[in-house]
Formats: C-alpha cells, structure tokens, sequence
C-alpha cells in the first residue's frame, strides 16, 4: 500500500458515526474518479447513493485516519468481503475520493 494510504490513528467508529450527523446525504460529493476503478457493469450497481446508504445506515467495523489525512472507512459487504471507503471530511462537506471491495484478510491490524 502506498504510504499516505496506510492507517496512522485508529479512529473510534461512535467518534465517526458522530462526525459524519453533522452533514446531509446531499453535502456528500462523489465525483468520476470516486467510481474510475470500475466498468461500466459495476457502475450500475454502485451509485453514490450506495455509497451513502453505507454511510448514514450502516455501521462501520473499523474506522482510521490515513497519512494523507482522508478518512478510509470498512463496512461489511456480502459474501465475506469489506466496503473500504475513502472519504475526505470537511466542514461543509464530504468528498467520496474512490472505494475497493477487499477481503477479510486485507482489513487492517488493530495494534
């Protein structure tokens, strides 16, 4: 993994889940590059809207800040796989920078 992605503080998932009630689904951005990684078949079933149904109504099981100050965030995902969101909180508003499905296996190491 690329250094200023890798986790430098583990954040609390209630610290997060509090942070992000400060803002609206519609405050939350996501732009060509959130979904770049993905064809055109994966583009019709991951949405912004998906990504904010994550968001706002599911919990996260692990939540840390990375060395370039964006937030990556896991949720459960079907079939034993996690939903690893990249996100950049500012005050008014929350930029969805891209997204991967990883497997269990890939979740970070809580030390």
């Amino acid at each position: 993994m690329i250094g200023s992605q890798k986790i430098k503080e583990v954040i609390k998932i209630m610290d997060f889940v509090d942070k992000i009630k400060n803002h609206s689904r519609e405050n939350v951005i996501c732009t060509k590059h959130t979904f770049f990684r993905l064809s055109e078949k994966q583009r019709e079933i991951f949405t912004c809207e998906t990504i904010k149904h994550y968001m706002f109504e599911e919990t996260p099981v692990f939540v840390g800040i990375q060395y370039n100050g964006n937030f990556a965030v896991f949720y459960k995902y079907p079939k034993q796989m996690y939903l690893r969101l990249i996100i950049d909180i500012k005050p008014d508003k929350i930029d969805v920078v891209t997204f991967y499905i990883i497997e269990k296996t890939q979740l970070p190491v809580i030390k």
